[in-house]
C-alpha cells in the first residue's frame, strides 16, 4: 500500500495528466523513471531535470520520514498517498454531536487501540491523545469534526495531514456518505447498529443526559466507535480500489481487519457509567 514512489506530481509542470502519461508509458515509479531518463528525453529536458531532482529531495525526505518535508512536496489533494509509508502515524476519529454541533462523544483509533472519549466525562483528553498522530482519518471532518472540535477547545492540535474521504472516495469512483459506502463495499455492521444515523445520535445523547438511559449511552459510543475503525478499512479499500483504476503492478497486502479489536470496542461500551 506504499504509494507515495508512484506520485510525480512533485514539480511545476508534472500535474494529474502528464502523470498519468507517465503511468501509460510503464513509468510506473521514481526508479522507473530514473532509469528512462538515464537513457534518453522522457518528457522534455528542463522537466526531466526538474523531476529528477524532486524526487531526489522527496525520497530523502521520505528516508528520514520527515513528514512536514513531504506535506509541503506531495500536492494537498495527493496527501493520500503518504498512508501508506506512516499508517502508524495514523490516528482514525469520529464525532457525534448536538443539535448545536457541541460534540458529545468521539471514537478514535489509533497506534495505542481505540478510545471513547465523553462530554462532562473524559472529552477534555482528547487533544492530547490526537496530537500524538501527525496524520487524522475523517469522513466530512475537514468540514464537520474538525471545526467543531476546535470551536470547543481554545488550542485544539492540527495534523501535518488530513485525510477526509468524503473527498478521497472520489479517487475511487465511490460516491454518498460513510455508510453507504461501507455497503457497497460489503462492510456490514452488527444488525442493532444498521440504521443508526446521526439524529439518532443526538436522541441517544439525550436520552442518557435527561433519563440516565445506560442502554442508550452505550449504543450512542459503540456506533460511533464504528464510525472510526470502519474509516481505516474504507480507506485501505479506497486505495487498493484507486490502484486497480490505475493498472498498477503491484502486490496486494492484507487490508485492516476490524474483527481484531473488537474485543476492546465492546471493553468500552460495557465499561460506560455514570
Amino acid at each position: 500500500m506504499k504509494f507515495l514512489e508512484r506520485t510525480f506530481q512533485l514539480t511545476k509542470g508534472v500535474g494529474p495528466w502528464r502523470e498519468r502519461d507517465l503511468w501509460a508509458r510503464e513509468l510506473e515509479t521514481w526508479a522507473d523513471f530514473e532509469k528512462a531518463a538515464a537513457t534518453g528525453v522522457v518528457m522534455n529536458e528542463r522537466l526531466d531535470q526538474e523531476l529528477l531532482e524532486a524526487i531526489v529531495k522527496t525520497r530523502d525526505a521520505l528516508n528520514r520520514r520527515a513528514l512536514v518535508e513531504l506535506a509541503a512536496l506531495v500536492p494537498v489533494k495527493e496527501h493520500w498517498r503518504l498512508y501508506g509509508d506512516f499508517l502508524d502515524e495514523a490516528a482514525f476519529f469520529d464525532i457525534e454531536a448536538d443539535a448545536d454541533h457541541a460534540p458529545t462523544v468521539v471514537g478514535v483509533m489509533d497506534r495505542q487501540g481505540v478510545a471513547t472519549f465523553r462530554r462532562d466525562h473524559t472529552l477534555h483528553l482528547l487533544p492530547e491523545r490526537l496530537a500524538k498522530s501527525r496524520i487524522w482519518v475523517t469522513f466530512n471532518g475537514s468540514v464537520f469534526d474538525v471545526p467543531a472540535l476546535e470551536k470547543a477547545f481554545d488550542d485544539f492540535p492540527k495534523p501535518v495531514v488530513h485525510l477526509d474521504l468524503r473527498f478521497l472516495i472520489r479517487h475511487a469512483r465511490l460516491k454518498g456518505g460513510l455508510k453507504g459506502v461501507e455497503d457497497s463495499i460489503g462492510l456490514a455492521r452488527p444488525q442493532h447498529l444498521r440504521g443508526v444515523k446521526g439524529l439518532d445520535a443526538i436522541r441517544l445523547w439525550r436520552e442518557w443526559i435527561f433519563n440516565k438511559e445506560l442502554g442508550a449511552l452505550r449504543l450512542l459510543v459503540e456506533y460511533n466507535l464504528y464510525d472510526a475503525i470502519n474509516l481505516r478499512s474504507v480507506l485501505e479499500w479506497t486505495l487498493w480500489r484507486v490502484a486497480d483504476l490505475n493498472t498498477w503492478n503491484v502486490n496486494r497486502e492484507p487490508m485492516f481487519q476490524r474483527g481484531d479489536i473488537l474485543y476492546d470496542v465492546s471493553r468500552l461500551v460495557l465499561a460506560q457509567e455514570g
